[in-house]
């Protein structure tokens, strides 16, 4: 792993998105001959062909982020990952406070009240002990989950920012961010140019973010994430691909996915379920041409998979050329685009 981590200046962290999407600055890599170009966000229509397809993860960042007090008087922020049933998993600041049995009070609304039902290695399981349903919980106390290395609060704008301009399928805690700065212009210009677009559903979970803590990244264990890939939309996909068209994924989430559902004769196949597909040098890509990135943290299994599609070297020395160039990393920075 220490052959991929690169040295992350705080101030080189986008804290607040752009004051306008798809402002922001684009790195060009091209694979073939080893060339950068220095471009902007909204000039990738520029490389679409007609026949191509543009692969989205239409997925939507809910506010899953509420503060709990204690009976002591701590505050624990908790993130609610996933139902498990009538319970859900979620992740707890300072849990080791808490213990099981405990009944814990949100800070804005006393009403509502979760029970700390089981410690686990991936989270702890807590069941909502007062007369409301999750989603109202979110809509009522709900803070939007931006990744803690803004550090700072979220702010109203934050959910809008979060997520894409597409956003439709609720039930992510993490937005697809190299979409983030996708416009419904830039979209309509590839519309134009015959450029189709597919619209694909990955649950961005927090161990996207969860860093590779071994050396050897082969004994990683990397997080399961539910996805899905309707019977259209793959047609839509394999379409393309018949015609001659080049498949590129707008995202890490993307090209997990259409790899995840590949199948024998380099299509994809319609899916409904978990990915466990862990991609790191040495894979053999299989649907996927193209990719627009962000600029991702230095220890995580995303940068993992973009150095397998790009080269480790070429990706290393590009991170380079873009912190020399004022870039600005990770979800509300600059891009990469990959041919």
């Amino acid at each position: 792993m220490s052959d991929f981590t690169y040295n992350l200046p705080e101030e080189k962290i986008a804290k607040f998105p752009p004051e306008k999407r798809g402002s922001t600055k684009l790195l060009v890599l091209d694979r073939k001959t080893g060339h950068m170009q220095h471009r902007q966000y909204s000039d990738c229509t520029q490389y679409f062909k007609k026949g191509d397809v543009i692969v989205l993860n239409e997925t939507k960042v809910e506010k899953r982020r509420a503060y709990f007090l204690d009976n002591k008087g701590r505050i624990h922020e908790v993130l609610f990952l996933n139902p498990e049933g009538t319970d859900w998993l979620c992740l707890i600041r300072k849990s080791k406070y808490i213990k099981e049995g405990d009944i814990i009070i949100n800070k804005e609304d006393e009403s509502i009240k979760i029970e700390i039902l089981k410690k686990r290695n991936n989270g702890v399981l807590v069941k909502i002990k007062s007369n409301h349903l999750a989603d109202e919980i979110f809509e009522k106390v709900g803070h939007t989950p931006i990744p803690p290395y803004m550090n700072r609060p979220d702010q109203k704008r934050d959910y809008k920012r979060y997520n894409t301009v597409f956003s439709n399928i609720a039930g992510s805690v993490a937005a697809p961010t190299a979409s983030l700065n996708l416009t419904e212009d830039i979209l309509r210009k590839n519309e134009k140019k015959g450029v189709k677009i597919a619209k694909v559903e990955l649950k961005v979970g927090w161990g996207t973010f969860a860093p590779v803590r071994e050396e050897n990244i082969e004994e990683h264990k990397i997080h399961e994430e539910e996805i899905f890939l309707s019977e259209e939309e793959a047609k839509k996909i394999n379409a393309a691909i018949r015609e001659g068209g080049d498949v590129w994924a707008f995202g890490t989430t993307v090209a997990r996915l259409l790899e995840s559902c590949v199948t024998e004769d380099g299509l994809v196949k319609s899916f409904d379920g978990n990915t466990k597909l862990y991609i790191y040098p040495g894979y053999e890509w299989k649907v996927v041409k193209h990719l627009i990135t962000n600029f991702h943290m230095p220890d995580s299994s995303l940068i993992l998979l973009v150095s397998s599609f790009a080269g480790k070297e070429f990706v290393k020395e590009a991170y380079q050329e873009a912190l020399n160039s004022g870039y600005m990393f990770l979800s509300y920075g600059d891009s990469m685009l990959i041919i």
